[in-house]
Parts: structure tokens; sequence; C-alpha cells
């Protein structure tokens, strides 16, 4: 990943995860997410309804299908400025008592205040090892503001 794609993929609040279930079925769901030097990590937090974390489709799909896409991108009205970084890699689910949960926890806590306030250190994190990285447009995050959508 090169020094622009690395203050875009920084910048954004949130991206796109893509997974395959077994059957070849795609999923993608917005989510919030932190960039710790190769690495996305993504937290299962609490839905409203309760989910618990093995009823996430997408942690079902990354244990099936490990292959995972990671779209980081921003609209504007003014086309040329558009812009987006795909990081496609395998991604794992990190139980709570392994070596990797708590940076990744503490990366996402740093950058998003509100998960200060919710109880992840006993659920697992998304974590994916970025292989390849593709980019498009417009990668300044100051020429549109903070990218918005992603």
């Amino acid at each position: 990943m090169n020094e622009s794609e690395r203050r875009y993929v920084e910048s954004a609040r949130v991206a796109r995860l893509a997974t395959v279930d077994p059957d070849g079925r795609p999923h993608a769901v917005p989510i919030c997410f932190a960039l710790v030097g190769e690495r996305v990590v993504s937290a299962l937090d609490g839905k409203p309804e309760t989910v618990e974390p093995n009823e996430y489709r997408r942690l079902r799909n990354v244990e099936a299908t490990p292959a995972v896409t990671v779209l980081v991108d921003h609209y504007t009205e003014d086309w040329d400025r558009l812009g987006w970084v795909q990081l496609r890699g395998r991604a794992s689910v990190i139980a709570p008592d392994e070596p990797n949960h708590p940076d990744g926890l503490a990366a996402l806590r740093e950058k998003y205040e509100q998960y200060h306030e919710h109880a992840l250190s006993g659920r697992p994190v998304i974590e994916v090892r970025i292989g390849s990285v593709r980019s498009w447009g417009d990668l300044d995050p100051g020429a549109t503001g903070r990218p918005t959508s992603g």
C-alpha cells in the first residue's frame, strides 16, 4: 500500500466488508475498522437485537471462505474527485483470548470514541491480512473533506 492509499484508508470512518458464503453467494456490510500495520481489524460489536457473535453472517462466511475484500470509498457530485481503495486479503476470526485481540481493540477504541462504551473485550474481532491493494481516483481525503461514505 503506498502512502496516499494508506492516508486515505486511515482517514475513512467506514468501509464495506465483502465476504462469500460456502455456496458462493456474496455478502457485503458496512464496517467500522482500523488499520494496524498491514492488517484491517473490525469488531463484532453488540447489535440492538443482541445477536450472538456466531450468528453474524460475516463471521460464518469468513470461517468458511477466508478470501475477502474491504472497500473504502467516497462519493461526491464532482466526478473528477471520486476515489476508492480496495484491500483484498485473507480474513480470520480473532477470539478474545488470542494475542492479536487486544491490539485490534486498542486501535478501534483509539479511532472510534463510541467503542469506549462498548463491551468488546469478550467478543471476537475480524482481522484481514492485506494481500493486495487496488485504488482509483482522487485519494486526497482533504479534497472532498474526510471520506464520509467509506
